[in-house]
């Protein structure tokens, strides 16, 4: 299968850490990520970018930039964009499909007030009528993970000899703290690239947020693996605490696996560790251990 080329609109600023987080997923999972420029308003130049691109994606905020005398907006605008090019494509093949998909995104935890008491803005009500477009409204890990699954970009990876099938579909909540962002995210794609579904955590603004997301992968793996090069042992503590009690959110199947990859001096100060393994971070196999853990648990 060939790699998909995504249009990514441009997005607000309070969108904007929900798209740096989207654009790197995909860019982990295969796709070739094609943003349109800062405040483009000339629909020529929209669709020179869009016409070598096989989906838009949109991210969409509570309110919406005027941007014209009719009141139209600069995130109805991009939609308009990618809809006009949909509707050209149709009419060249004489078809019902155009084959560009249109994805766009609200965020359920911040609109479900506005939703409930029908105070929906006017570009979200307009963006609802427009056929072309695949509008969802969920918890920001649903839509990324309904996202990679339409675009099937995960086809594209490649396997080895310990290519790790997931069988049952399971997946692993790789849980690191800021500090330990970057070289956290390149274990998780190394562990992608052995065919596990691998949840991240969250970073924005939205302290609420952040903890939704948390507690949602709490629910939602099989198998946790806490990542602590440079966080702290209290933190590794709290995270610990956090998969014991999983239960209490409303997890309905088992925990096949727990896992602490941190140095073995911090390893000692750790508490509440029974029930997980520890892998030292400072052995050169201790990727090859964590792919072997997994390898375990999933039997």
């Amino acid at each position: 299968m060939s790699r998909k080329i995504v249009y990514f609109a441009e997005v607000s600023e309070n969108m904007r850490s929900y798209g740096e987080i989207l654009i790197r997923e995909l860019e982990h999972h295969g796709c070739i990520i094609k943003v349109a420029p800062h405040a483009i308003i000339d629909i020529e130049k929209a669709h020179e970018i869009i016409e070598h691109c096989d989906i838009a994606v949109h991210l969409l905020s509570d309110e919406d930039q005027i941007i014209d005398s009719i009141g139209r907006g600069y995130e109805e605008q991009q939609i308009i964009y990618s809809v006009q090019y949909s509707l050209s494509q149709k009419l060249l093949t004489s078809s019902s499909e155009s084959g560009f998909d249109i994805f766009a995104w609200h965020p359920k935890s911040k609109s479900e007030t506005i939703f409930v008491e029908e105070k929906i803005p006017l570009h979200l009500q307009k963006i609802q009528q427009l056929e072309e477009v695949e509008l969802l409204r969920t918890n920001f890990e649903d839509f990324k993970y309904y996202l990679l699954k339409k675009i099937e970009a995960h086809a594209t990876e490649s396997v080895d000899e310990f290519y790790i099938k997931g069988n049952n579909n399971l997946s692993s909540y790789f849980i690191y703290d800021n500090v330990d962002k970057d070289i956290a995210l390149e274990y998780a794609e190394y562990l992608r690239k052995r065919g596990i579904i691998v949840f991240t955590p969250l970073f924005n603004s939205d302290i609420l947020e952040v903890r939704r997301a948390h507690n949602r992968s709490l629910i939602k793996f099989d198998i946790a693996i806490i990542f602590a090069k440079d966080a702290s042992v209290n933190w590794v503590n709290t995270k610990i605490v956090d998969i014991l009690k999983s239960p209490g959110l409303g997890r309905e199947k088992p925990i096949l696996g727990k896992a602490v990859v941190i140095s073995e001096q911090k390893a000692k100060m750790l508490s509440m560790i029974r029930g997980f393994k520890i892998i030292p971070i400072e052995h050169d196999s201790h990727k090859d251990q964590i792919v072997e853990f997994l390898l375990k648990s999933e039997r």
